[in-house]
């Protein structure tokens, strides 16, 4: 455990120094940015009848230019387009400096660490949810296939039986429930082509539809876009069926725990059980299966925070929230104020960081749970 905890502490101090380097050989690069022409740019930027920030004043320019010396057209050509680029630097420069002396005192830090913490608590509230819901569909989907087969499977019974059916009635009423499955089937591949859309996709599709700045809006979006919710649901699945396969659940199965899956018998599993915060499933097969498989699920969370994350900072910044962390962050990158991106950005790291600290406090304790539960049974 004390390896685990050194871990962390060195890449906390390896990233915090990396920052800070940043930081001093960064800051205040801006003044030593030079131009080719940047004797000539001031020149005319001193001349009363000559407006640069002026389009026509500047297509006049470039035009005398290439009359009196035809031989350099393309000086000229670089000539005006540093002189766009000098005027930009001068306007970045002056909101820069703005903007500075606005965040430079504690109000506007404590902003910032309020957006921080709004974002860590969106971000929590999300992990949990998806996390249930992780759990919940894969062991649904888990059910479904111990039930009955896989939905191929099921559309080949049906297929079988409407060639097999020996009355029209029969043929009509098979036809019906294949008809059924496979409408079933297709909502079903809809539904899931609608939660693997990226995240900014759907941003942008609400974007006119609600106010910026909601707070549930932020946690819908999260959930289920980027294919978050359904690809750890599947990947739940396949730790499920893989568990199931080894020899130890044939073993609890000769010592006759329950092995129906089926939720209307007193020998299945309720449907209730399914849906509980903390799911418990005693004296049946699975109850040992899925302890076991949540144990290796939550090595995987790390994994999946990391996914998450990189889904809300582009979720705010798709919807363009004003007065939220990311919108904070591209109005930093905007006014080139080094100090604060890189707070904002060290905050982001602590929130990860903090996510694994946790995920790994927990995997450690259910090793050690099951490491008792193991050496109890063996005595």
């Amino acid at each position: 455990m004390l390896r685990i905890y050194r871990t962390h502490l060195t890449s906390l101090a390896f990233v915090g120094f990396l920052f800070l380097l940043i930081y001093v050989l960064f800051s205040g690069g801006d003044k030593g940015k030079t131009y080719h022409f940047e004797k000539e740019i001031k020149q005319f930027m001193q001349l009363d009848f000559l407006d640069l920030s002026s389009p026509e004043d500047l297509a006049l320019l470039h035009e005398s230019l290439d009359i009196y010396d035809p031989d350099h057209l393309a000086k000229h050509d670089s000539l005006i387009a540093e002189i766009n680029l000098y005027l930009h630097d001068q306007m970045q420069i002056k909101l820069g400096t703005q903007d500075r002396a606005e965040v430079s005192g504690n109000p506007k830090i404590s902003q910032i660490i309020l957006m921080l913490g709004e974002f860590a608590l969106v971000y929590l509230l999300v992990l949990l949810v998806t996390y249930y819901g992780v759990e919940t569909f894969g062991i649904y989907k888990f059910f479904r296939i111990q039930q009955g087969g896989s939905f191929l499977g099921q559309l080949r019974r049906s297929g079988r039986h409407v060639v097999s059916a020996d009355s029209w009635f029969e043929k009509t009423r098979y036809l019906a429930v294949l008809a059924a499955r496979l409408s079933r089937g297709i909502l079903k591949g809809i539904l899931y082509l609608a939660l693997f859309a990226p995240a900014y996709v759907i941003a942008y599709s609400f974007k006119t539809r609600f106010e910026s700045g909601t707070f549930l809006i932020m946690i819908l979006l999260a959930v289920i876009s980027n294919g978050l919710l359904i690809t750890y649901t599947q990947k739940y699945f396949t730790y499920l069926v893989q568990e199931s396969r080894k020899g130890y659940v044939q073993t609890a199965i000769v010592k006759r725990l329950r092995e129906d899956y089926r939720f209307d018998r007193e020998t299945g599993i309720p449907l209730t059980a399914l849906f509980r915060i903390r799911k418990r499933f005693p004296g049946h097969i699975f109850d040992q299966i899925y302890e076991n498989v949540r144990f290796q699920y939550l090595q995987t969370l790390k994994e999946q925070a990391s996914y998450l994350i990189s889904g809300l900072i582009i979720i705010e910044m798709a919807l363009n929230i004003q007065g939220h962390l990311c919108y904070e962050l591209m109005q930093q990158i905007l006014y080139m104020n080094l100090p604060l991106i890189l707070f904002i950005l060290f905050g982001i790291f602590l929130i990860v960081k903090l996510t694994e600290i946790i995920i790994d406090l927990l995997v450690f304790k259910q090793q050690r749970r099951l490491d008792g539960l193991a050496s109890g049974g063996a005595g």
